[in-house]
């Protein structure tokens, strides 16, 4: 009984005083907005994903960034970001966009943030 509670009291210990950690965002494929995609509350996707962006990357692979939901909780982004991407969806061909996220639920690409630049 006394060695069943001082492992528990050791495991206790180890999980308090091991520090967390913490991942760096990961920087994906420069390349061009192809699409922005927006769900409202109302959407039967909303509780998926609340909006993703499509990237068109010089490969030409296109690749989805998804933010929030249950596919990426707790990975909102602004919505002057959201007009940030309208803007180099527009400007597609003179803008270009590198994507940084968080790998998600699902091993989806959570979008945690962008740089944006000329061409």
């Amino acid at each position: 009984m006394f060695h069943r509670i001082r492992l528990a009291l050791f495991a206790a210990l180890t999980a308090v005083t091991v520090p967390a950690i913490s991942h760096a965002d990961s920087s994906g494929t420069v390349g061009n907005v192809e699409a922005v995609t927006l769900h409202e509350p109302g959407s039967d996707n909303y509780g998926m994903f609340n909006g993703s962006v499509t990237i068109k990357e010089k490969t030409g692979q296109k690749r989805d960034y998804k933010w929030g939901g249950s596919l990426c909780p707790g990975r909102e982004i602004s919505a002057n970001s959201i007009n940030l991407l309208f803007q180099a969806l527009q400007a597609r061909k003179a803008i270009e966009v590198t994507p940084n996220y968080k790998t998600g639920n699902g091993n989806e690409r959570c979008l945690t943030g962008f740089k944006i630049q000329n061409r």
